[in-house]
């Protein structure tokens, strides 16, 4: 038993025990004493609104540990985890099991950042888009038009033949600069709104870290907060939260944005006289100072401080003429601004980006004689574009202030917490005092159960050969254990990025599963695909983890 008077962590214990409803409900199911101890140790956290730092090893099954009591405790609750794959397998997955084992009848909710919803008025700005011209694109694109007529959800995730990385996707959907929020003629039918509205009345809330972030660090994307009515948070893959955190925290200027806004304005200005007239030097300007930027980067390090940047001879002119470019476009947009109000929103994210630049490029001395916190400016280039980056070298104060303004339980868990046993280093960053701390190993026997193979000879991640190199090492593998894997890398998948079908002991398994079942471990991405808890062990004599 748990040796606790909690009534909460008692059920929690219980409910995973051997003749529970989830063991009746699930084949297979086996207790786990780990699972048991971490379960009620969140009840606990739950019910005295405290904050739990757990670790829970590889094989814990800590999802089913906070479902469990998050979902008896009746508090709203925000579940928040690294990757919107994970929040798709959560939600879609491991929820509905619990749920149903438990027989509670909460709400839940799926919410995911804006740029994952369909925006039906930029897709309908889009139909007149005249870089649509590749055969490939232009397929697509009709295909996302004829899914906007039946979607429910308008989550792009339900396209599976749109690759991630699809230039179509910033077209056919919105950010919190472009967006024009009430005055958009499609308001009553967003479905970034709908999504919020939903999120607003369940019981249970699946986000990832970047949206909890987002509403943390003030930036709720132009609609209103869900967080401030949550009674407890769950933060699963918490390694993650502080670098995110950082980032969210600072600001950044970004190639793309820039380009998107100059496109955008003079798309905005086709349906208001004389405005294409007024805009189309400016935002050419802008569009041109931005490649001309990013060709002046080009002899430097993939990534660095903006000291090197500005010290290299064509950068600091190619800055000062973005700043011009930008200027320029602003003043020329402030006229037009009560023409329509898609040139208003324009004009504030001309307004939004010059400020930006204008920060990253000011001394850190002025930046602390104002009382702003230290921050470290760098750069970092991608093969057509970059990014201007302002990071806080602290942001356990704003953490700190948000969760205690909360008056709410948190949990933050994950496989690697502690350093040493310790929590302190976590902590700190966190802006945690005196939290309670839980460690659980892992259940498996690593040396008799399982094999760790790391590909030698490898090229660099970044390298044109990377994926491909992956895909030889990797296949052997898979085929020698029926696909009993798990694997690592530091770029995404390439499998899912290829949509390779990969052969496993049970059959095959398309590469959307496997991406719904991706997660992140440190900086690298994994990879889970559905055919990599196989049932059947290998056929050659090595040694497997049991199905968890």
């Amino acid at each position: 038993m748990t040796g606790t008077d909690s009534r909460l962590a008692r059920a929690a214990f219980e409910a995973l025990g051997a003749q529970a409803a989830l063991a009746a409900a699930l084949p297979g199911f086996r207790p786990r004493p780990a699972q048991q101890r971490l379960a009620a140790a969140v009840a606990e956290a739950f019910e005295q609104r405290a904050v739990l730092l757990a670790e829970a090893g590889t094989g814990t099954g800590k999802t089913f540990a906070y479902l469990v009591p998050a979902l008896l405790s009746g508090l709203k609750t925000i579940v928040s985890t690294g990757t919107r794959a994970l929040q798709d397998q959560l939600y879609q997955r491991d929820l509905p099991r619990v749920r149903q084992a438990l027989g509670v009848g909460l709400k839940t909710a799926l919410l995911k950042g804006r740029a994952n919803y369909l925006c039906r008025y930029r897709l309908e700005q889009a139909k007149g888009e005249p870089r649509l011209t590749a055969r490939e694109q232009v397929g697509q694109f009709q295909r996302i038009v004829a899914w906007s007529g039946r979607t429910r959800s308008g989550d792009m995730a339900e396209l599976e033949s749109l690759p991630e990385d699809s230039p179509l996707l910033p077209l056919v959907t919105s950010t919190a600069d472009n967006c024009l929020g009430t005055e958009c003629p499609f308001w009553s039918e967003c479905f970034v709104v709908q999504a919020r509205q939903r999120a607003q009345a369940a019981d249970l809330v699946v986000v990832n870290h970047h949206l909890l972030l987002a509403d943390l660090a003030l930036k709720q994307e132009g609609f209103g907060e869900i967080l401030p009515g949550a009674q407890a948070f769950v933060v699963d893959e918490a390694h993650q939260l502080p670098e995110l955190a950082a980032q969210f925290f600072g600001e950044g200027l970004g190639a793309r944005p820039l380009v998107e806004l100059a496109r955008d304005a003079l798309a905005e200005a086709r349906a208001v006289p004389g405005a294409l007239a007024a805009l189309q030097a400016p935002a050419q300007a802008l569009e041109q100072a931005t490649r001309a930027l990013r060709a002046a980067m080009d002899s430097l390090p993939q990534r660095g401080a903006a000291g090197r940047a500005r010290d290299a001879v064509d950068v600091e002119p190619a800055l000062e003429a973005l700043q011009a470019a930008l200027e320029g476009l602003q003043a020329a947009l402030a006229p037009l601004r009560e023409g329509a109000p898609g040139l208003e929103a324009c004009h504030a994210r001309a307004q939004e980006q010059l400020g930006r630049l204008q920060r990253w490029l000011e001394a850190s001395a002025s930046e602390e004689a104002h009382g702003a916190s230290p921050a470290v400016r760098w750069y970092e280039l991608s093969p057509r574009g970059f990014r201007l980056q302002r990071t806080p070298l602290d942001v356990s104060a704003p953490l700190r202030a948000h969760r205690e303004q909360s008056q709410a339980a948190w949990v933050f868990t994950s496989a690697t917490l502690a350093v040493d046993g310790r929590f302190d280093h976590l902590a700190q960053k966190l802006g945690i005092e005196a939290p309670r701390t839980l460690i659980v190993p892992s259940p498996f026997d690593w040396p008799r159960q399982a094999l760790c193979y790391l590909p030698p000879g490898l090229p660099e991640p970044a390298a044109r050969g990377y994926g491909q190199a992956v895909l030889a090492a990797v296949r052997p593998v898979l085929e020698a254990s029926g696909g009993r894997a798990f694997c690592c890398s530091p770029r995404t998948a390439p499998c899912a990025r290829r949509r390779r079908r990969w052969p496993t002991a049970r059959g095959r398994c398309s590469c959307r599963a496997a991406r719904r079942a991706t997660s992140c471990c440190s900086s690298s991405a994994s990879l889970a695909t559905a055919c990599c808890w196989a049932p059947r062990a290998s056929a050659r004599a090595w040694t497997w983890p049991a199905r968890r």
